[in-house]
């Protein structure tokens, strides 16, 4: 064992420095850079979700009412949305990719097609068709789908 650390010992002595300070210097960059990029992809998960919880206040995750002029009002906010939404996709695993894109597609879609006589047929109907029953029974059809493609894009904030 004495002449295996003795080996080691004098083959330190004779190698240069300059190798292992440098591997050195990359592993405390690369340890600094993974450690800025979750940083990165933490503030871009809290925007994102802040963006919905305040954009989205009253109708989502508790729908309290269609604002006036639905269209407009989901419409209006699609830019800031689409931005947090940019910057969260550098984030997602490449697997994923292809389904977020599709998630915010439909969401995109359905806030362009919303309108506020959808919404007042979809709440009347619901109205008429259920009585006192339970608070899912109450929940209209464009509630419902809204819940859905919101809660789907922000199941890619929880990778």
């Amino acid at each position: 064992m004495d002449d295996f650390l003795t080996q080691i010992s004098k083959y330190l002595e004779n190698v240069p420095l300059w190798p292992f300070l440098l591997f050195g210097v990359i592993a405390i960059v690369a340890l600094a850079v993974e450690i800025v990029n979750r940083k990165r992809r933490e503030d871009a998960i809290e925007c994102f979700r802040h963006t919905i919880e305040t954009e989205l206040a009253s109708m989502y995750p508790k729908h309290i009412r269609w604002p006036e002029n639905i269209n407009h009002y989901l419409c209006s906010r699609l830019p800031e949305m689409h931005h947090n939404f940019e910057v969260l996709k550098i984030f997602i695993p490449q697997k994923l990719l292809r389904d977020y894109n599709i998630a915010w597609n439909k969401y995109c879609d359905f806030c362009r097609d919303i309108t506020d006589e959808k919404c007042a047929a979809s709440e009347q109907s619901a109205k008429n068709s259920t009585g006192a029953g339970s608070s899912n029974a109450n929940e209209s059809d464009l509630e419902a789908e809204f819940h859905k493609l919101v809660s789907d894009l922000l199941a890619y904030t929880k990778l």
